[in-house]
């Protein structure tokens, strides 16, 4: 047995066997000081349920909230749950085949939203919080989601600048007064800050609302390929990140669920998670200038709720 295999072995072994302990040192514990809201509130179909089978395909849906945190020019007292959802992306991991997908739905996408009628998509959160985010992604998508995740501008910023910073290949040069996104193309090493401007930018981003949510979601696999690779030379580095994420991320996924989700990450091999935008044209809505999605976003929807893999 390699060293490194032994090294993974101990580490969830230690956890299990410490889950308590591993709690106290803030587990649970959120930057913004709120509960996430319970598993068995938000998914009816395996609610009381610890985990999804095992071999499953997961889906996690990631929101961003524009609301709830001091350093966001939207911040008006309200928690992040109250925002609206600029950032919106379906996660799948299918653990039988090694493969994940990332699949972004822009925020200006007008779709109905149950018992509210047609709206940008992103309005979900703020009538009805994560709860209503996830009915309506769901009926729009056809995924049905274990579990969600949800931060804001300050918690991404400081997420950044836990982890040391990020590894990031900006597409093109990029020079935006409101994001404050300032690159040339080409790889870039980002502090929090500057990961927080990538991620936000789409006054000067190719394609608007669909390239800034592209660049989220390249955002994600630079994360994922950073922390692999730091956690295949030393595993134990899996506590100190869970530690990170659990600070700056309301979600409702279980203590120990998040330990195996993050031992599956070291076996996924960053080739083989694709990340994609579902497409449409802008169109003047009765809620202003949006985006109406096109035949072909559903069939990415059908694709990916499928098993998970995009174009299998």
């Amino acid at each position: 047995m390699s060293q490194r295999r032994k090294l993974v072995i101990l580490l969830t072994a230690a956890v299990v066997s410490s889950g308590i302990a591993w709690t106290s040192l803030g587990g649970i514990n959120l930057a913004s000081g709120q509960t996430p809201t319970p598993t068995t509130e938000i998914h009816r179909a395996h609610a009381g349920s610890f985990a999804p089978e095992p071999g499953k395909t997961i889906f996690i849906l990631a929101l961003g909230s524009d609301s709830g945190a001091k350093c966001s020019p939207y911040h008006r007292g309200g928690t992040q749950q109250g925002g609206r959802s600029d950032s919106i992306h379906i996660i799948a991991i299918n653990p039988v085949l090694g493969k994940a997908s990332i699949v972004g739905i822009p925020r200006d996408s007008f779709v109905p939203i149950p018992g509210n009628g047609k709206h940008k998509i992103n309005a979900a959160m703020f009538f009805g919080g994560p709860k209503l985010a996830i009915a309506t992604i769901e009926a729009l998508s056809g995924v049905h989601f274990d579990y969600y995740m949800l931060t804001n501008f300050c918690d991404l910023r400081d997420m950044g600048n836990e982890f040391g910073g990020l590894t990031i290949k900006i597409p093109y040069d990029m020079d935006d007064k409101f994001s404050k996104a300032h690159f040339k193309a080409g790889v870039r090493h980002l502090n929090g800050a500057d990961v927080l401007a990538f991620s936000r930018n789409r006054h000067d981003a190719r394609g608007g609302d669909l390239g800034r949510s592209f660049n989220q979601g390249a955002v994600m696999q630079a994360a994922q390929v950073q922390a692999r690779k730091e956690l295949l030379v030393d595993p134990t580095k899996l506590l100190k990140y869970l530690q990170i994420l659990r600070r700056h991320v309301a979600t409702d996924i279980p203590l120990l669920e998040s330990l195996r989700l993050g031992l599956l990450a070291l076996r996924i091999s960053p080739s083989a998670v694709t990340n994609v935008v579902v497409s449409g044209h802008g169109e003047t809505t009765s809620d202003g200038s949006s985006i109406v999605l096109s035949p072909n976003a559903y069939k990415t929807f059908r694709d990916v709720a499928d098993d998970g893999v995009l174009g299998s």
